[in-house]
């Protein structure tokens, strides 16, 4: 069965710090509003240069709608999301960096990279390029990007605030 709008976030566990600790996603959305994003790998030229920045850059704007935290996750181990983190700067922002080094979470939502093309230069399974805006653990909205890096703007922190817009009309 897909994972789609409505649906409640899986309660998985994901991966902060080195050595991790684990944060059920189920326990860690309830009774809050938060974005999810997953993204293909942590360094990787377009989540690294655009992706990330589009969400640091947009706190204020991000926080006016109510969102108390940004979760950015990839399939990558807790030792990797925290150098990202600290190389971009999130130290006391809203955006959290988590790993799914075992692709559970990624699982569980349904939104697994496979193409060959992509694990030729990546090396393994990764995670489909994805925003979801979540209430009390419940999606309220799931952009995933199709197309490839040409597509990205639903998945961007200006994208997702106008799908989140959108709910309010």
């Amino acid at each position: 069965e897909a994972f789609t709008v409505g649906k409640t976030v899986p309660a998985v566990n994901m991966h902060f710090g080195f050595p991790p600790a684990l944060v059920n996603m189920q326990e860690r959305t309830a009774a809050k509003k938060t974005i999810i994003v997953g993204m293909p790998g942590a360094f990787t030229p377009t989540c690294h240069s655009v992706h990330v920045p589009s969400y640091l850059e947009n706190q204020d704007a991000l926080k006016e709608r109510g969102i108390d935290e940004v979760f950015v996750y990839c399939v990558n181990d807790g030792a990797v999301m925290t150098a990202w983190a600290k190389d971009q700067g999130t130290e006391g922002s809203m955006v959290t960096f988590l790993g799914d080094p075992k692709l559970e979470f990624t699982s569980a939502i349904d939104l697994v990279l496979d193409q060959p093309a992509v694990m030729d230069v990546l090396g393994n399974k990764r995670c489909k390029r994805f925003a979801m805006y979540v209430e009390d653990s419940v999606v309220k909205v799931l952009n995933v990007n199709a197309a490839g890096p040409d597509d990205l703007e639903p998945t961007l922190a200006p994208g997702m605030m106008k799908s989140i817009d959108a709910l309010q009309k």
